[in-house]
């Protein structure tokens, strides 16, 4: 849930910020919107025979609308930026691609934080 409010506060270029899941009542192919859900897990940081921190890894899909006139690059370096500032590191990109039944573009990103536990 940290992610999603960082994410809906710090993105002023899209329509709709969904947490898990799309509602499909409210992601049109006319708007742009993210998807963010959680990817893995992974206890960390042992001593004294216990983990100290667990690295949570998350995933942002970012749908362009269908006649989006953003410069992808633009928004998607100043998100990885915004993320970065908030502590998060940007652990991979996956690449555009075209969604085949809405011919939407959507890039799929990683992200990681750790946290104390």
């Amino acid at each position: 849930m940290d992610l999603y409010e960082a994410v809906k506060s710090g993105v002023d270029w899209a329509d709709n910020v969904f947490v898990k899941n799309i509602d499909e009542s409210e992601a049109k192919t006319d708007l742009t919107f993210l998807l963010v859900r959680d990817a893995t897990q992974e206890l960390d940081n042992y001593g004294s025979n216990t983990f100290h921190t667990m690295t949570y890894t998350l995933q942002i899909q970012i749908f362009y609308a269908s006649d989006s006139d953003l410069d992808y690059d633009e928004v998607e370096l100043k998100l990885f930026r915004y993320l970065e500032s908030k502590g998060y590191l940007i652990s991979n990109v996956r690449g555009r691609l075209q969604d085949p039944d809405t011919y939407q573009d959507y890039q799929t990103f990683l992200v990681n934080i750790e946290k104390e536990v």
